[in-house]
C-alpha cells in the first residue's frame, strides 16, 4: 500500500490511469481473486482519493474484460482462464512479431545500446536463477523495443496484452530460461542488422515458444 501512495503522491500521469494500473496489477497478481466485489467507496477510501478516478479506472477496466458489472453485486472480478491466455499469446505472436519488423526499420543507436545492456542484466538474473530480477529486466527490454517501432497505437496495445502475459512467466521460466538468452540474442542482431524479415520471424517464433510452454505446463497440472 505505501508503494501506491508515493505513486499517487509523485505521479506524473492523470490519476485515473494510476488508479487503473494499481487495480490492474491487483487482479492480475492475485490480491483481488475470481467473483470479489469491488466498490468505488472502498477504493477510493482505501487510497484516499475521490471516488471519480476509480469510477473512471473501473470502467476501463469492464472494457478490457478484468471486471464486469453483475446484477445486485455491482462490479465484481472476473477470472483469465487458460482458454483466455493462450488466446492473448496468439494475439501477442502477431503484435510482438509487427513490434520487431518495425523496430528494425525505426530503432535508434541509443535504444540498441539500451537493449544490449538490459540483454547483459537478463543473462545475470538467468545466472542467478532469479526470475523476478528477469522479469524486470524482460520488461524493459520489451519496453524500450515496443517503443522504438515508433507506432504509438501498436505500442498501447502490447503494453495492454503484455501485462497479461507476465502473469504466466512465474510458471513457464524454469522451462524456457535455457532459450531465452538465444532468442532474444538473435531477435536484437536482426534488428541492429535491420532485417526486418529476419527480425519479425524470430520474434513470432519466440512468442509462439512461449505460448507452448505455457500450454505444457497447464496440461501437466491437469495430469
Amino acid at each position: 500500500m505505501a508503494e501506491i501512495q508515493v505513486q499517487l503522491e509523485n505521479q506524473r500521469r492523470p490519476l485515473r490511469y494510476t488508479v487503473y494500473q494499481y487495480l490492474k496489477e491487483s487482479i492480475l497478481e492475485g490480491r483481488y481473486q475470481k467473483g470479489d466485489r469491488l466498490t468505488e467507496a472502498e477504493i477510493a477510501k482505501e487510497l484516499e482519493i475521490s471516488r471519480t478516478p476509480v469510477r473512471e479506472a473501473l470502467r476501463k477496466l469492464e472494457q478490457e474484460g478484468l471486471v464486469s458489472y453483475e446484477l445486485g453485486k455491482g462490479i465484481v472480478v472476473i477470472y483469465l482462464g487458460a482458454k483466455d491466455m493462450l488466446e492473448i499469446y496468439s494475439i501477442m505472436v502477431a503484435l510482438e512479431g509487427m513490434a520487431a519488423r518495425l523496430a528494425a526499420e525505426n530503432i535508434s543507436p541509443d535504444e540498441i545500446e539500451a537493449l544490449e545492456k538490459i540483454l547483459a542484466e537478463m543473462q545475470v538474473a538467468i545466472d542467478d536463477n532469479e526470475v523476478g530480477k528477469y522479469q524486470q529486466a524482460h520488461r524493459e527490454f520489451n519496453e524500450i523495443l515496443f517503443a522504438s517501432s515508433n507506432n504509438k497505437h501498436l505500442l498501447s496495445l502490447l503494453r495492454l496484452y503484455q501485462d497479461y502475459i507476465v502473469r504466466t512467466e512465474s510458471i513457464t521460466w524454469y522451462k524456457k530460461r535455457d532459450r531465452l538468452m538465444q532468442e532474444h540474442s538473435g531477435i536484437l542482431n536482426a534488428i541492429k542488422d535491420g532485417d526486418k524479415e529476419k527480425a519479425e520471424t524470430l520474434m513470432r517464433k519466440h512468442v509462439e515458444h512461449s505460448r507452448q510452454v505455457y500450454l505444457a505446463v497447464i496440461n501437466d497440472d491437469k495430469a
